[in-house]
């Protein structure tokens, strides 16, 4: 084999493997993960159907629960229909009337909580009927044998459970709209007597879930009943198009109300196809990758070889006295030329390597004796207060105690921290260390609130964002105590992000100030050399330029005020959960 050959298989083999390897990998671990992904879709689309299907029928629910609750003077709505349970004595015309009064202040007030509940009806053993709509399916016919009808006896049978209808037109409602019904039987709850039937006239959009199906061309829900089988909600009337030869999902659970049940399948194939680019990508990278690689290591054989077959050929080809030069690679073949001057070039780059790397040894020592004069400066700097804060408690002197340890606590804090990213906690408890000071110094003259829970406070944030804008409350909104005293600070999460609110009761701003003060937020920062910023101190810029730097535009700083009443600057970070 040639030398050529060689040395090309050599180089394509060693690269074109791994290439190879970490191609067929990265496809797996895609595949892999997109399929975890669409488990991941799956699940959260079936849980938010299955939150809504049950917030909905828990709306029902509190129809039945509506009936068995009692009243401070120990009255219940079952009470009052106990006079209607039995069929010898039957109450008059006007007991019926006080009664279908008293039940109709509280089935009107269910009915205007619930635009997709038609109608609430009670059917009385002793024959009288309570009906109340909303007009939109009318009423029970007058002289409708209520108690011939399958629906009726079943809900006997069912003996307080729930009977559920199929969604129809129904003659035992006057109007002519498709609506699922619901009945259970009302029993007192002492002597288990039968109070009547409770039915309940359900629009259709009731159980209608197209709000939460985020995927509906791939996602069948339906809503049935497990009993019978019968569909009360379904996106697809005729379920996913080609679902038996495709790969599906199907999840199902029990809602609140039984017998119903919630069913979803989602196809997993097409969901798959939508998320297959990446992986036709990643194929194509690595198929590409392993051209280049198989291109790149034959011309670089053929690059290195070329001079020395050419001087074998030459080689080979001598015969007799006679030597034939060769003028091809008169400057490179003399391979001992060649090996001289590459020799020369190599210890120049290595005088060069050598007096960079000396160089750059320095460079870092200076820097190392750097840092251990600060640390030597931070560590007297540290000592010398905690001996100031000893000498103010022997001479009993609590306010240089205090400042002095809150001020140490500040230093401590600021150099100390190994970690650009604290708690929320320990950013409030730098914060307090400053206000300690400031309050001796104004002779607590303001007052300092949070608002937040022990929760919040342990989130994640950036180092040094609230001090300062407490700072600049003190002085720019309270004006050193001569137009208010309060500076609040408030917390909360909302769409996946933190928002911190420092709220004073101050001077607020004018709107040009205001205006001046965003456009200088919205302003790059500046350089003026490497590793020299131009000077804005640690103020607003300061601290929206750090969270720009190191969360990513979209968030930072947003102040809003109302001249002569107040200021609030809001700080908006992204929510990380910690791994």
């Amino acid at each position: 084999m040639k030398l050529r050959t060689k040395i090309f298989l050599l180089f394509a083999g060693m690269a074109t493997l791994p290439l190879l390897i970490l191609t067929l990998f990265s496809y797996q671990r895609y595949v892999q993960t997109t399929y975890q992904r669409m488990d991941e879709i799956s699940s959260r689309l079936f849980e938010n159907a299955a939150e809504e299907a049950n917030r909905v029928l828990d709306s029902v629910r509190n129809v039945y629960g509506s009936f068995n609750y009692y009243y401070t003077d120990g009255t219940s709505l079952l009470q009052d229909l106990k006079k209607y349970s039995d069929k010898e004595n039957t109450p008059d015309s006007y007991q019926y009337y006080e009664t279908y009064k008293t039940i109709g202040r509280t089935c009107h007030s269910l009915l205007l909580g619930n635009g997709s509940i038609y109608g609430i009806y009670i059917i009385t053993p002793c024959g009288y009927v309570f009906d109340y709509t909303n007009g939109e399916n009318g009423t029970i016919p007058i002289g409708y044998d209520i108690e011939g009808e399958y629906w009726y006896q079943e809900t006997l049978q069912l003996d307080g459970r729930y009977y559920v209808s199929s969604p129809a037109r129904h003659p035992v409602f006057t109007g002519k709209k498709q609506s699922v019904f619901i009945s259970q039987c009302l029993k007192d709850v002492y002597s288990h007597k039968l109070m009547g039937i409770l039915l309940i006239d359900c629009g259709l959009e009731m159980f209608d879930l197209s709000s939460v199906n985020t995927m509906p061309d791939i996602t069948l829900v339906t809503v049935d009943n497990a009993e019978t089988g019968e569909a009360l909600y379904t996106n697809h009337s005729g379920g996913i198009p080609d679902a038996n030869s495709k790969n599906v999902k199907t999840s199902q659970t029990m809602l609140n109300l039984e017998p119903l049940r919630l069913s979803v399948t989602v196809d997993y194939d097409t969901l798959f196809r939508e998320f297959s680019v990446t992986g036709m990508l990643l194929i194509l990278i690595g198929v590409s990758c392993i051209a280049g690689v198989i291109i790149f290591s034959f011309l670089i054989a053929n690059y290195m070889v070329e001079p020395i077959s050419h001087l074998s050929r030459k080689m080979a080809s001598q015969k007799g006295h006679t030597l034939i030069s060769s003028t091809r690679y008169l400057n490179r073949t003399d391979e001992i030329g060649i090996l001289y001057n590459e020799y020369n070039n190599m210890v120049e780059s290595l005088n060069l390597a050598v007096k960079q790397d000396y160089q750059d040894k320095l460079i870092i020592l200076d820097a190392q004796m750097k840092s251990l004069e600060a640390r030597i400066n931070s560590h007297f700097l540290f000592n010398t207060l905690e001996s100031i804060n000893s000498m103010a408690e022997l001479c009993d002197n609590e306010d240089i105690a205090v400042m002095s340890l809150a001020l140490g606590n500040m230093f401590r804090y600021t150099l100390k921290t190994r970690s650009e990213v604290v708690t929320i906690e320990e950013e409030l408890n730098h914060v307090k260390d400053y206000v300690t000071i400031q309050l001796i110094r104004f002779d607590h003259r303001f007052t300092l609130e949070t608002d937040m829970t022990e929760e919040f406070r342990q989130l994640k944030v950036l180092k040094l964002i609230l001090q300062p804008l407490v700072e600049n409350a003190l002085y720019h909104g309270l004006k050193y105590c001569t137009c208010g005293d309060t500076i609040r600070i408030s917390g909360r999460t909302s769409d996946g992000c933190i928002l911190l609110d420092v709220l004073d009761n101050g001077q607020g701003m004018a709107p040009e100030e205001l205006e001046k003060l965003q456009n200088s937020l919205h302003e790059e920062p500046s350089f003026s050399e490497l590793g020299h910023r131009t000077k804005q101190g640690i103020g607003l810029k300061n601290i929206h330029s750090r969270i720009e730097l190191y969360y990513g535009r979209g968030y930072g700083l947003t102040v809003t005020t109302q001249q002569g009443e107040w200021t609030n600057i809001q700080i908006r970070l992204p929510l990380i959960q910690e791994s």
